[in-house]
């Protein structure tokens, strides 16, 4: 399980929260960040922008049903947090 610790007084502990709170926030802030800054939906030429990748390369990715995205007649959109989970699941670690 989890590691014991003894604290010898309420200092000690608020500085172990601390830390820990800091920990959190470096490790999860800029992301957050980046989320709330982007913008939700791409267009093709966003996303290929974006991406450095060819129209036909996205073509591809849509026919073969590897990205999803939405289609209204010509123009198509992309949710960035699509993209993200497209590449976080062929991520090579």
């Amino acid at each position: 399980m989890g590691q014991q610790i003894y604290l010898s007084d309420k200092k000690e502990l608020q500085q172990l929260i601390k830390e820990a709170v800091k920990e959190v926030f470096d490790a999860y802030l800029p992301m957050a960040i980046r989320k709330a800054s982007r913008k939700k939906w791409l267009t093709t030429n966003e996303l290929m922008k974006e991406l450095n990748c060819s129209r036909r390369h996205l073509q591809y990715l849509r026919t073969t049903n590897q990205i999803p995205f939405i289609q209204n007649g010509k123009k198509v959109w992309y949710d960035m947090d699509d993209i993200e989970e497209f590449f976080t699941h062929y991520k090579i670690r």
